[in-house]
Formats: C-alpha cells, sequence, structure tokens
C-alpha cells in the first residue's frame, strides 16, 4: 500500500478501479483520491501511472468478492475514506457499493446498483413498474438457454447476465444456431446465467446521464452502429444523435423514470435504448459513463467534460450540508449542464477479417487531418488479425467531429476509406471495401 501523505482536510475519496483521468480530474476538483486496481485488468505500465498519481495505491483480487470485500474495507477505514465509488466495469460494483454503505461512505443504495448490474433484476423492475415491456425469461445454465429460446420464439436474444462489454449476445435464429452459440460461449468459459429476450428490432441510442440527489440530468443521447447479426459488437457511435424532438424527449423521459425507480441517486448511467414500432425499449443501463470513447464525443460536441463533471458534482455536493449518505431535496444549482451541441462527433471502429497482415497503408496521412481527434489502429504487418467477438476485440479506431451531422459523416467516411490494411496479399479498407476495386468483404 501506498503510505498516506501528509494530514490535509481535502474530501478524502476511494475510486475502484479509476482510469488515470479519473483520479487526475477528482484532485483537480479538491480530492484526496485513493485508487484500488486489479492487477490483472490493466498493463503494469498503465498501473504505474495510476499508482504515480493517487494519493494511495492498492492492488486486489477482484475475482474474489471476499478479498475486495476486505481490502475495501481496511483501506477506507486506515485512508479515512468519507466516500467510495466506483466507476469501471460492473462486475464488481455491488461489492463495492455494499461495503459503502455498511461504512456509510455510499453514493447510491446498493440495491440501486444491483438493479443496474443485473440484467434479470432489470427486467423484473421494468415489467413491474410497466416500463418498456420487453417478453423475457431467465436460463440458469447453458442447459435451458434452448428451451427458453423455444418459449420466447425465434428469433432471440441470449445474453450472458454475468458478462459485460458484448460478450456473448447473440441473436439466435433459428434451432440450428445453436452450435454456433455454443462455440461462442465455451470462448468464455461461461455456463450461465442467461437472460432470454424478444428481439428488438429498431434503431439503438445511448442516453448519457449524470444524476445527483436523485435528479437525473440528461447530457445527451447517442446513435449506436452495430455490426451484423449474430453478435451486437458496437463498430460505432454518433453524437449527438440525430432525432426528431418527440422522439428524444420519449427517450429521455424513460430514462430518468427508470432511474428513478431503481434508486440511482448520484453519478454517471449509461442507458441503451431502442426504438421498436411500439416505441422506446430498455436495452440494459449501467451505473457509469458510456465506454467506446463517448465522453470524448460529448466534449467535441458540446464542449462538457463529463467525466470531471462527476467530480466537480461531487466536490460541490460535499461542500454543503449533507453528507454523502444524507439524501437531500434538489438545489437551483447546477454544476453539470451540458451547453447545446454545436457540432457532431463520431466514433468508428475498425474490424478487419481474419489473416495475416501484410502491409498497412494510409494511416499517417489520415492522422494529420485536421477532423481527426484520435486515430489507433492496434495493427502491425506480421501480425493475425484476431476475429471480432466483441468490443475487447476490435482493431482501433478513430474520432471525428465536424459542425454538422453531413459533414460529421463525410469526414468518417474519409478517413475510413484513406485507411487500408493488406491481409493475406487482399488490401482491404478501414470502410469494409476491397482495394481499388471497393468491393465489399
Amino acid at each position: 500500500m501506498t503510505a498516506p501523505g501528509p494530514a490535509d482536510d481535502r474530501p478524502r475519496l476511494l475510486l475502484v478501479m479509476p482510469y488515470r483521468q479519473f483520479v487526475t480530474k477528482a484532485q483537480a476538483e479538491g480530492f484526496w483520491v485513493g485508487a484500488i486496481w486489479d492487477p490483472r485488468l490493466e498493463s503494469p505500465e498503465y498501473l504505474a501511472d495510476v499508482r504515480a498519481l493517487a494519493d494511495c495505491y492498492v492492488e486486489a483480487d477482484f475475482q474474489d468478492p471476499e478479498t475486495l470485500r476486505r481490502t475495501l474495507r481496511e483501506v477506507a477505514e486506515e485512508q479515512r475514506a468519507t466516500v467510495i465509488h466506483h466507476l469501471g466495469r460492473e462486475e464488481t460494483m455491488v461489492t463495492a457499493y455494499e461495503v459503502a454503505e455498511d461504512l456509510r461512505a455510499e453514493l447510491n443504495p446498493a440495491a440501486a446498483i444491483r438493479l443496474l448490474a443485473d440484467k434479470h433484476a432489470m427486467r423484473d423492475l421494468l415489467a413491474e413498474r410497466g416500463l418498456s415491456p420487453v417478453s423475457f425469461e431467465a436460463a440458469p445454465t447453458r442447459r435451458d438457454v434452448p428451451e427458453a429460446v423455444g418459449r420466447i420464439g425465434y428469433p432471440a436474444v441470449v445474453k450472458p447476465a454475468a458478462l459485460a462489454g458484448s460478450r456473448g449476445v447473440f441473436l439466435w435464429r433459428e434451432a440450428r444456431d445453436r452450435a454456433e452459440w455454443t462455440a461462442l460461449v465455451d470462448e468464455y468459459g461461461y455456463d450461465g446465467p442467461f437472460l432470454v429476450e424478444e428481439y428488438l428490432r429498431g434503431p439503438e441510442y445511448s442516453v448519457e446521464t449524470l444524476s445527483r440527489d436523485g435528479r437525473h440530468q440528461v447530457v445527451g443521447i447517442t446513435e449506436k452502429l452495430l455490426g451484423p447479426p449474430p453478435l451486437f459488437v458496437e463498430v460505432g457511435h454518433v453524437h449527438p444523435a440525430p432525432l426528431p424532438e418527440d422522439r428524444r424527449r420519449a427517450l429521455e423521459e424513460l430514462t430518468t423514470e427508470f432511474l428513478t425507480a431503481c434508486g440511482y441517486r448520484f453519478g454517471p448511467a449509461h442507458t441503451e435504448v431502442i426504438w421498436t414500432r411500439s416505441g422506446p425499449r430498455i436495452v440494459e443501463s449501467q451505473a457509469r459513463l458510456g465506454g467506446d470513447r463517448i465522453p470524448r464525443l460529448v466534449e467535441l460536441a458540446t464542449g462538457l467534460d463529463i467525466e470531471r463533471a462527476i467530480f466537480a458534482a461531487l466536490a460541490d455536493r460535499s461542500a454543503g450540508p449533507a453528507s454523502p449518505t444524507e439524501p437531500t431535496e434538489p438545489t437551483e444549482r447546477t454544476t453539470t449542464k451540458a451547453a447545446p451541441a454545436t457540432a457532431t462527433a463520431i466514433v468508428r471502429f475498425f474490424t478487419f477479417p481474419p489473416g495475416r497482415v501484410d502491409e498497412i497503408r494510409g494511416l499517417e496521412t489520415a492522422a494529420r487531418l485536421p477532423h481527426v481527434d484520435e486515430l489507433t489502429l492496434r495493427l502491425h504487418p506480421g501480425d493475425t488479425v484476431p476475429a471480432v467477438r466483441d468490443s475487447k476485440s476490435r482493431h482501433g479506431h478513430v474520432i471525428v467531429h465536424g459542425p454538422t451531422p453531413a459533414a460529421a459523416q463525410a469526414r468518417c467516411a474519409e478517413v475510413l476509406a484513406a485507411i487500408e490494411v493488406v491481409v493475406d496479399d487482399t488490401p482491404v479498407r478501414a470502410d469494409g471495401r476491397t482495394g481499388a476495386l471497393g468491393t465489399p468483404v
């Protein structure tokens, strides 16, 4: 454990799985920051940076709930943490909030986090409240899935209830898909539980929110771009989503009503919604920021640093008369107000076909374009291109921005057409076309 520094009067914030920017942005808002990490979840170089930045750094085994629980309690008590907050992956959020609740250092009831982290519990809540009705059935193990799919009816979506990041989500369209689905869950070594749901058809969005004292502010709505079925791997996002006003308002109202029903009180949430012929239907929600660089898209489009806004709101709240565990009435002051979008930002992920990389072309030229904010390709000549099965296996990404949706789309298309990876002697562009012929692959 990193030894505590000299005593000071900063509010003491213990963060579970904080990324580097969370540490620095919390400190910029006046917090002493402790960090808890599992060393298997990031590279040694990355965690060395977190260790250097944090006021206190501790490692724990996140796969062992009791070890994590004990470590959190010991560090929080030794370091006199007044707030415990978890902004990382969902798998350990409930454990962290249960400890926080025991120590009266929570920002949300553990029950609220449990509802957001447990896909089955979320569906039960929505059904009880008559919100966003969706046919679903729980399947405790993989042996129970085929019969559940038969009762829901083809096509059905099968979700591993305890996995995140699109891992193992599969569209079961007919009985013979069982073999492909079995091979997929075998890759993850996952046996259950599962959630089987009706297939919701329509465009998909994510509603980005920041909550404070039970009041939910919609920061913006992001359009989600998905790859082909049977998987549901996201290949891009557009912020803000180009939406008519009535649809935007309906998405916002459903999301805020859902978060209130969960009992969620403070922090970011990322709620995925599909617009069906019957209206909006919630897919799932997480008590964290959206992944896939969505916070950066928000900042490019609106100027709001949503990551720092979390800690600005927490600092303002901590400075008031109520402790973090005492609910307060909404106040007039808002520290997380997003400006109206003045631009459109897009992230597109690269998904090249499997094979051996012979050559990469156009990457440096694309990176120099003035409207390119980020450009990363994780492939090099000589590498074997892995198949894309989930969000972690995608091959890179580009972020572009433009003054209008049309301009941003055109600039994104320009970049995708400029980057070419030669795979097994076949030139493949980042937009999915092969070489000069422009034939889709």
